[in-house]
């Protein structure tokens, strides 16, 4: 078992960003036109009606794991603040391995990200990783005057040439936070403007159900989101059949109640258990 959970762990380090696997399933999905086919989705930041009911603060709670097996605790956080001088939301998401999954592949990381408060754009994305002995911190810069996003690697000093983005862009975290404050129903196909600084790309996001199933935080409907993840490299390019699944509820509050996933090496998921409201 012990092999396995090492060739598992770097899976479970990506259930660890959960949130941020929405965007992660579609990297590779990269269009730098958007097809007729998929334009008929288009969900335009600025234009789209909100509901943020997490505005005004929010503090989540999860556990994360594979199979049985509990290996990982998050906390996600969103402050309404200010950032260079423009009313904006912080979204903070902390993860870190139990001692249990520490003996195999330590993970603590940070994730940042700053939108604007009316949710209809990001302005900084800010990661701080430390993954089985490999340290990163990295940032997303986003201008949106200028329509353009560009990457540093803080580590290594390196800073990327901008990339062009649309008006509305959203960051690999902040893109969830956009994602709940939408009206949607079972059927819909989101495509939202996505950018990590290094490239720019679509988010294609399928409605595909509603459903009413106990989970941590109690019996409630919710609905069944999956990205498309058809190109997505990695353990699912290794998994035919593999999936990635989000339970959203069905209020106007939209809350993450859990993330699931199929692939080669198993089964890893995470699960809201605890929820602080100001």
């Amino acid at each position: 078992m012990n092999g396995r959970l090492r060739r598992l762990l770097p899976a479970v380090a990506a259930a660890v960003v959960f949130c941020s696997e929405m965007t992660a399933a579609a990297e590779n999905y990269l269009r730098a036109d958007l097809s007729p086919e998929l334009a008929v989705d288009f969900v335009d930041p600025r234009r789209a009606e909100k509901s943020a009911t997490f505005a005004d603060g929010e503090r989540l709670r999860f556990k994360l794991g594979w199979s049985l097996f509990t290996v990982a605790r998050a906390e996600l956080e969103t402050m309404p603040g200010k950032h260079r001088g423009r009313e904006a939301l912080r979204i903070r998401l902390q993860a870190r391995t139990n001692a249990f999954a520490d003996a195999f592949y330590k993970v603590r990381n940070q994730s940042v990200s700053w939108i604007s408060r009316d949710v209809s754009a990001s302005f900084l994305y800010a990661a701080q990783q430390s993954e089985g002995g490999d340290d990163r911190n990295t940032r997303a810069v986003f201008d949106p005057e200028e329509l353009t996003a560009y990457y540093e690697n803080l580590l290594k000093d390196e800073v990327r040439d901008p990339v062009a983005i649309l008006p509305g862009t959203f960051d690999p975290l902040g893109i969830v936070f956009f994602v709940r404050a939408l009206d949607f129903e079972v059927g819909d196909r989101l495509v939202i403007p996505t950018s990590n600084g290094k490239e720019f790309f679509f988010t294609v996001v399928h409605v595909v159900d509603r459903v009413k199933r106990r989970f941590a935080s109690g019996k409630q409907e919710a609905f069944v989101l999956e990205p498309d993840i058809k190109d997505l490299g990695g353990v699912f390019k290794r998994s035919p059949g593999g999936y990635l699944r989000f339970f959203f509820s069905t209020d106007d509050r939209k809350l993450p109640l859990r993330m699931e996933s199929k692939v080669a090496v198993g089964r890893f998921w995470a699960e809201l258990t605890e929820i602080e409201e100001p």
